[in-house]
């Protein structure tokens, strides 16, 4: 993929180079980035790609800046080659790159997240497939064997529905619903928290990749370990591209699940949030009552009509209300 000025300047400010070294300097945060593109906007500038050819007092002088925050921008825009060779690794493996800056990147993150949007993205597959009317299948790591079966219920719903299935990818609860849609004949999207250059070549996703049926994303490096810090960063990511999420299990007060749908919940960043109404499951019922809709099985879902609704254009959709 070749990338415009602003998404390189983006690459460089915010990538880590590698998943296990440290940088000289600490490259951008998600904040920051988002503010740093803000104030070059203010400045005049069309784009964070004008900042590559300026030196540190230029920096400094046209953004405003403290000495020591134009020193941190020049050296991680100073990184060009090492940032190259990286682009090239990745390439060989099927790994690309696209930023907030490019046509490419998913709409809906943009749309929903706001200043919480990652700005650069790690993705292997079919890149367009986030653009679609998609579902999130969600729930915790150790789901209990009706859960289980309730998530597998909907995966089937609504790969029958020809809908996209968005998932953490997880071992354990994300890997059945990465499994369910391989069986039926479905097309998922996985956000990974981690090891995004491992899943890609695992046995199910690797057939999905080549068949155009999967997208692997992830927003830290392809080869970074799974942290709780990247989970909690990856779940809001799993809302937006949605366009409703299925939370089947959470745990009151803790873990990815509650958190996410949570803060999907309080920020809007699915269009609707769903939980399993199920009495043994206290924390699905706390959801319920924070907001959001309860439903007794997957039958009961008419994924169909809820897809028809999504892909019905602006001008439609408005008519109808």
């Amino acid at each position: 993929m070749q990338h415009n000025d602003d998404a390189f300047a983006t690459m460089l400010l915010m990538s880590q180079l590698s998943a296990d070294r440290e940088e000289i300097v600490r490259p951008l945060g998600t904040a920051e980035f988002h503010a740093l593109r803000e104030r070059v906007s203010a400045c005049g500038m069309k784009g964070v790609g004008a900042l590559i050819d300026m030196d540190m007092s230029a920096v400094r002088r046209t953004l405003g800046v403290e000495e020591s925050e134009a020193y941190r921008l020049c050296v991680l825009l100073g990184r060009v080659v090492p940032l190259s060779y990286a682009l090239e690794r990745f390439s060989e493996r099927g790994i690309e790159i696209v930023t907030l800056e490019e046509v490419g990147y998913p709409a809906r993150l943009n749309e929903r997240l706001g200043r919480k949007a990652p700005p650069m993205i790690y993705a292997c597959g079919d890149l367009p497939l986030a653009d679609a009317a998609s579902v999130a299948v969600l729930s915790d790591s150790c789901a209990r064997p009706d859960a289980l079966e309730c998530a597998r219920q909907l995966t089937a719903m609504a790969c029958a529905a020809g809908l996209p299935v968005v998932t953490g990818g997880e071992v354990g609860f994300g890997r059945l619903v990465e499994r369910e849609t391989l069986q039926e004949n479905g097309r998922v999207i996985s956000f990974l928290a981690g090891s995004l250059a491992e899943r890609i070549y695992q046995p199910g996703m690797s057939e999905m990749i080549a068949n155009a049926r999967a997208l692997v994303m992830s927003a830290v490096h392809p080869e970074a370990k799974y942290t709780v810090s990247h989970a909690a960063e990856r779940s809001k990511c799993l809302y937006a591209l949605s366009r409703a999420g299925f939370v089947v299990a959470s745990e009151k007060g803790r873990g990815a699940a509650w958190d996410g749908a949570v803060s999907a919940l309080r920020n809007g960043f699915a269009d609707r949030v769903y939980v399993w109404d199920n009495p043994e499951q206290p924390g699905n019922l706390e959801l319920i009552t924070r907001g959001a809709t309860p439903f007794r099985s997957p039958r009961e879902l008419a994924l169909d009509a809820m897809k028809a609704g999504w892909e019905r254009p602006a001008y439609e959709q408005m008519s109808l209300l």
